[in-house]
Formats: structure tokens, sequence, C-alpha cells
């Protein structure tokens, strides 16, 4: 696939369908035979990741469980006329509720029923909270840091259980997880065990610990507040640090495959974005994910992080005019994607790793969670909570608001975020308080 031209044949080929909508920055692929539809889903697979920092990517007229590690692209729904069936497949996965099933006598018939695997019959990813102790004291934390730090045996039993599972990506978060001495040999237990780890971090620790650990960490996300240490120190209410923390983020560079900076967003950040991107481009970092704000109430950590929609949308117009190069900048947590014009949206990760879509959190007090800010005690086994009636209720789709229910960029939009509803509704199940009110129509089970 050298070129154009070649590519084009390749589809042709394939029986497969390319469209781009320059518009919306947006590039749909399609299947119009299944005659070669296992070498086509390769290429789709490939397109995929080629195409997705630069376009919002769909992929159309699939079953989910035909491109599981796809289904947030994945743009398939019930059509008159057609008949269809649930698969054995269907028993374990995330998205039986939402998708049809596979059409009866299509495309997808009993000889490529094999091919079929279910959408995250387990998370993608178990995060586990070592401590909540931390070395600073950012002003955005919602962290609770009377919680004790459980013991080594029973974080690294859970650990075991999880790869057991087939669970691939582990994370390690605290407060501040350096600061306990149970990162180290978690991480060489889960790397034994054939994981890949994350390990979320503010980088002002010190160096020898990072040296120490960075053999074993394969992604490490820098939590980087200020763009100087003025600012940084305004930030996390801790002097002194700046410089330590630029260190040992060029260590971390130098020695970690993925290095990823994470920046919560406010008034600050807005006003300083430029300094704030050059600093990010400056330590070469592959990613630069900005966070709209989760408190419960936005004025507690004070106006600097009371933030509303015309703010994040603002954000997300500097992000798409920046000139090629540098790091790849990101609006990467829950935000009802409808806020922003469509050839925007390639920028924003939507909801899907947040809100118990795709992963899991163990607490430090011993039991399952659907995310950092959801604290709904789920039980102590991956799949118990996992397939827990509370988490099908909360990633079920007749929930959503009636006019997201059509939107093909609902599997990534989420509706925004549960969290953020429940702090402002009384239930997780309420609408998202940024939502704009064309959207926010009344739910239905239909």
């Amino acid at each position: 696939m050298t070129g154009g031209a070649d590519l084009a044949g390749l589809f042709k080929v394939l029986g497969a369908g390319f469209a781009i909508d320059p518009a919306a920055a947006a590039v749909t692929l399609s299947l119009r035979s299944a005659a070669r539809a296992v070498e086509a889903r390769e290429l789709f697979y490939r397109a995929l990741n080629g195409l997705e920092p630069h376009f919002s990517v769909f992929i159309e007229g699939l079953p989910y469980c035909f491109m599981p590690d796809a289904w947030d692209h994945v743009l398939y729904r019930r059509k008159t006329g057609r008949a269809y069936k649930a698969v054995s497949q269907c028993a374990s996965c995330a998205l039986s509720g939402f998708c049809p099933g596979v059409v009866a006598g299509g495309p997808f018939a009993r000889e490529l029923e094999k091919e079929l695997k279910p959408v995250l019959p387990l998370p993608r990813e178990v995060v586990f909270e070592l401590t909540k102790r931390c070395n600073q004291a950012c002003r955005c934390c919602f962290s609770d840091r009377t919680l004790k730090e459980p013991p080594l045996k029973k974080i690294e039993a859970q650990l075991r259980k999880a790869a057991a599972l087939g669970v691939k990506d582990i994370r390690f978060t605290g407060g501040e997880p350096f600061l306990s001495s149970s990162l180290l040999p978690l991480l060489k237990t889960a790397k034994k065990l054939g994981c890949y780890t994350l390990v979320n971090t503010n980088a002002a620790a010190p160096a020898g610990l990072y040296a120490e650990a960075a053999p074993f960490m394969d992604n490490v996300l820098v939590s980087l507040q200020g763009s100087d240490q003025a600012s940084d120190e305004a930030a996390t209410a801790t002097p002194g640090l700046f410089g330590r923390k630029l260190a040992n983020m060029r260590l971390l560079r130098r020695t970690v495959p993925v290095f990823r900076l994470g920046t919560v967003a406010s008034r600050n950040l807005i006003k300083n974005f430029k300094a704030c991107h050059a600093l990010a481009a400056r330590l070469n970092a592959d990613v630069w994910e900005i966070y709209r704000p989760m408190l419960a109430d936005g004025s507690a950590a004070g106006p600097e992080f009371d933030l509303g929609p015309k703010d994040l949308t603002g954000l997300s117009a500097r992000i798409s005019a920046l000139k090629p190069g540098g790091p790849r900048v990101l609006l990467a947590n829950p935000l009802p994607l409808c806020l922003v014009p469509e050839d925007e949206r390639k920028n924003l990760l939507g909801a899907a790793f947040d809100d118990g879509h795709t992963r899991l959190v163990y607490d430090l007090r011993g039991f399952y969670k659907p995310s950092y800010y959801i604290a709904e005690n789920l039980g102590k086994g991956i799949k118990e909570a996992w397939r827990s009636a509370y988490m099908k209720d909360l990633r079920s789709f007749y929930r959503r608001p009636g006019g997201c229910r059509d939107c093909r960029y609902l599997l990534k939009c989420l509706s925004g975020s549960r969290a953020l509803a429940k702090a402002r509704g009384g239930s997780w199940f309420e609408e998202d308080p940024w939502l704009p009110a064309k959207i926010k129509t009344k739910n239905s089970r239909a």
C-alpha cells in the first residue's frame, strides 16, 4: 500500500468501501461483500490506526463483534426489513443490550460466526489504587487521604487474578504511587505475567525511584499542572518541586516507551495555553491530555477550576488550530462531543475510558468500582463486578437522551460524564450538565 491508487485497488479487491467527509474530518469504511471479510478486517484495523489522529473514523455495516477492538468506531443499527439473530458470543458481550444481533442469513453466516468475538467480556484495563498519600496538594485533587494503604499481598493476588482472566492492561495510581513500597514489586509481577503496564505519577518523587521502575513501565502519565515554577506551585500548593519534576520527566521520556502528560483544565491553562503546549513539546511528550475538571462542585477548588462548556470548546478550537508537529493534544475525558464542530471531534477521546465503560478500579478499601469518581462497591471479584446488574445498567443505552441514541458519535461520546451527572442531578443516570439543551429530551426505554 504505497500509494493512493494501490490502496483504492486493494479496497476494491476486498469488497470494501472508503468515503471521506472533508467538512467533518471524517472517514467511513464499509464492507460491500463478505467474500473476503477477514482480509478486509485486517485492512480496516491498519487504516484505523493510521487515520485516527487526523480523522473521526467510522466502520459501517459490520457487527461490533467482528471488530471488537474497534467497537466505538462501528456503526451498526437495526434496519427495517431485516431479521436478526443472537449468537453464542452475545451472552458475554458488553453491547448485547444495544446490538440487534447478527443478520440472519446475511454476510455473517455460520462459516464466519467463528470470527466473531464479544465486545469487552471483561474490562480492557484494571486500575489499582496503591495509596492516597501524595507529596503535592493539588487544588483540583479529589483523593481521600484518610484511606489506608492495602498490603502488597492483597493487591498482588488481585493482579494475578486479573492476568489469569486475560486482562492485559494494568494501571497503578494513587495519590502518588511512587510513595508506595508496593509499586515496584507489583510492576515486576505484572511484567512477568505478560501485562502492559501503565503508571500515573506527578514525577515529583526522588529520581532513583523512577530509574528503578522504568524498565517495568510501558506507559507513564505525568500530571503537569503548570508551565513554569510559579504556575506549578500555584496549582499544586507545593513549592520547590518543579525543577525535580522536569528532570524526572526527561528521565521518563528517555526510558519509558510511551510518555504522556495530563493537565486539568483551568483558567490558568486557558490563559497560558501556548506556554503549556510549548513545554509539552520541549519534553517530547507523545500525547498531552487535557481534562475537564471532575469536581462535584466546580467552586470547591475555587473559581480557577469552575469552568463551563464555552471554556472547553474554546480549548478545543485552540487544539485544532495547532500546527502539525509536537505531541498529539486531546481533550481526554467525558465531554459531550456535540459541543464542538464535527471537524474538531477527532481531538476528543470521549467517555470510553471513564465511568466503567472499559475499565474497573480496585479501591483501597478492597472492592472494585466503576471509576475513580464513582465509588460504588461492585464486589471483590472482577467478573462479579464487571457483570453486575449495576454495571449493566450503567453501560446501558436506553437511559441515554433521545437526541443521543441516533448519533453516529454515541459510542465514543457516551453522552458525556456519568459522574458529573450524579454530582449535579443526584443519580448516575441523569443527563450530563453540559449536554446541549437541544439534545436533552426525555429518556425512555425505547
